[in-house]
């Protein structure tokens, strides 16, 4: 690869002739727009800035909010997914910082251009400033504050054992009453729930009054699990409330989206950012934390008290946000735990009698624990095997082959998109409509479409989930006699796409169809109760027959069907091959080749953010 500096600066290359074509371009009409607003006005931009400004999009599109000057145009349309045909006309070189400068594309840090050069990180200044204020806000939250009487009380909430390993939960819970920030990850079943019960009831304790505490997090799918997994956690901490003096009533037993949290009456949207109206709490708890984008984290911090404690929760290793930024997987990039001497050294002072790691080398790594152990998986679990293969990309075809072959909870079928296995799939779910056709009751309606979920990595295409789903209807309205209008009929799931204040539905909220009375209703699972709207209410949703992976993130399901495409996508990537598989709590079929699945396992994602950067 030729590492030079781009020589060539004609504005008019063979990449952007290409690029525009109408049948062929990948330069979107924004792009192009934004080329000719700028051109305009400023006159004519070289070869390069068109390629800075062009590509500095398209990763934004991406969820990339930066772009490495260090890679050339040739790497980034890689990184980005592009043809191996169309890359070939990009140029190998690397593009001069200098001359972004000298067109005033770009300026340092302290000036004032659209875009910020920051070493060979190129950003739109909006999401360099906003990465820039979180990183200030995490470093100066991340102070030790000491408490005498934590000790007092963390011996109820952990009784004594035989262990001789560290208790990470036990850590984490102590962490959440001398730190402001917390920032706490691990997979499925590490007990972060479980931490988090004790979080709040340890704040509860040392506090002279009430807390004022929030559950939150980013879907209405993963609010909806969060408050259910809280509540039974509650309730089996009952008797142990009532020794310790506590009222089960004073614990939020709701978990709200950041959403409705960060919205003024609940109908107005967002708050902006420059409304300086603070969130009412003393201690907030966001879940799958991973999911959070930038903005929305930034929106977060933008209204907390200078005394409000915040908790995040997520697992660092599943897929990042579908918007812009990778802001959990950012924060936690020490590789394990380990603390400062002056952190230890209170860990111990408050109850922590196992020595623990020293190391770290930032303040922000002392706000950060993982846990490691999983208490819903054994050694003996094909899903927890898998699910640590995939983390660690360490398996290949074969081992990979002879897992599915060993465990009971693991199933493989092959599969490929031809007719007569499509039109196996339609008749699964033909006969699983007309079985949902008889179900009179909401809740056993939901029981019966989240029995078992089918994941798909893609959305678009031959093979997304938009045309399978397509496929599923047209097959059981040509089969089936369902009373249907407007597409509408008894059974129908859905999943709200779009956030509507008005309506009180969320991106991510799933709801299913009923006849009622003659007229058909949509009726939402809340984290609490179903809310029951007409169809016309409801502004943006699709069936959920089958969803994308991401779709996904924030439940849990018995039975996860995984379905492959029949070659190697982008999409396919490690992150989303264990977002999937950590989707299962009781058994997974992958429906394709296991050598395309290593494959994927093999591809580790990589968002390009000023964030993890300075990090």
């Amino acid at each position: 690869m030729n590492k030079d500096k781009m020589k060539n600066n004609e504005p008019h290359h063979t990449w952007w002739q290409r690029g525009i074509l109408p049948e062929a371009g990948w330069i979107g009409m924004e792009e192009q727009e934004l080329i000719r607003f700028l051109e305009k006005e400023r006159g004519e931009i070289s070869g390069e800035g068109r390629l800075a400004l062009v590509f500095v999009s398209l990763f934004l599109k991406g969820g990339h909010t930066a772009l490495p000057l260090d890679r050339s145009p040739q790497e980034w349309g890689e990184i980005i997914g592009l043809d191996p045909e169309v890359r070939a006309t990009l140029p190998d070189e690397l593009i001069s910082p200098d001359s972004l400068l000298e067109q005033k594309l770009a300026g340092r840090m302290d000036e004032m251009a659209m875009m910020t050069l920051d070493g060979n990180s190129l950003s739109i200044r909006k999401y360099y400033n906003l990465e820039t204020k979180l990183l200030q806000w995490f470093t100066e939250n991340s102070e030790n504050k000491y408490r005498s009487d934590i000790s007092k009380y963390i011996g109820h909430l952990f009784p004594e054992t035989d262990e001789k390993e560290v208790d990470w939960q036990k850590v984490a819970v102590v962490m959440s009453a001398v730190r402001r920030v917390l920032i706490l990850s691990g997979g499925p079943g590490t007990g972060k729930t479980t931490a988090v019960a004790r979080m709040l009831m340890l704040n509860q304790l040392l506090s002279g009054r009430p807390l004022r505490m929030a559950l939150t997090a980013p879907t209405g799918k993963a609010a909806g699990r969060m408050g259910e997994a809280l509540r039974a956690e509650f309730d089996r901490m009952a008797p142990l409330m009532k020794q310790l003096g506590l009222n089960p009533d004073s614990f939020p037993r709701e978990a709200k989206t950041l959403h409705r949290l960060l919205s003024g009456s609940g109908r107005e949207g967002l708050l902006p950012p420059a409304r300086k109206r603070l969130l009412p709490f003393d201690l907030i708890v966001v879940d799958e934390a991973s999911m959070m984008d930038l903005e929305l984290v930034s929106r977060l911090i933008a209204h907390m008290g200078q005394d409000t404690r915040l908790i995040l929760m997520g697992d660092k290793d599943q897929l990042s946000s579908v918007e812009a930024g990778s802001v959990f997987a950012d924060l936690c990039r020490k590789r394990e735990n380990g603390f400062s001497p002056q952190l230890n050294t209170l860990l111990k002072q408050s109850g922590i009698r196992e020595p623990l790691p020293v190391h770290g080398e930032t303040p922000l790594e002392d706000s950060i624990v993982y846990l490691t152990r999983s208490y819903r998986f054994d050694e003996s679990s094909g899903i927890g095997r898998l699910a640590a293969a995939v983390r660690s990309g360490s398996a290949d075809q074969d081992q990979l082959t002879a897992l599915f072959e060993e465990q009971r909870d693991l199933e493989l079928k092959p599969f490929s998109y031809v007719q007569d296995e499509l039109e196996g799939l339609t008749r699964i779910f033909r006969n699983r409509i007309a079985k949902a056709s008889t179900i009179p009751e909401p809740a056993a309606l939901f029981a019966h479409w989240k029995e078992q979920v089918w994941l798909n990595p893609l959305k678009s295409g031959f093979r997304g989930t938009e045309r399978l789903n397509r496929l599923v209807e047209e097959s059981a309205m040509a089969q089936l006699r369902l009373r249907r209008e407007g597409g509408w009929y008894h059974g129908r799931p859905v999943i709200i796409t779009q956030n509507d204040y008005h309506a009180g539905v969320y991106n991510g909220d799933l709801g299913v169809c009923m006849e009622q009375e003659g007229e058909f209703r949509i009726w939402v699972e809340s984290s609490t109760q179903f809310r029951c709207l007409r169809p016309d209410r409801i502004r943006a949703l699709e069936p959920f027959y089958f969803l994308t992976v991401h779709k996904s993130q924030g439940s849990e399901f018995d039975e996860v069907n995984l379905l492959l495409p029949e070659e190697d996508h982008p999409l396919l990537t490690r992150e989303l091959i264990y977002t999937a598989v950590t989707r299962a709590r009781k058994r997974l079929v992958l429906h394709g080749s296991p050598a395309l699945l290593a494959t994927g396992i093999q591809r580790n994602t990589e968002r390009y953010t000023g964030l993890k950067f300075r990090v």
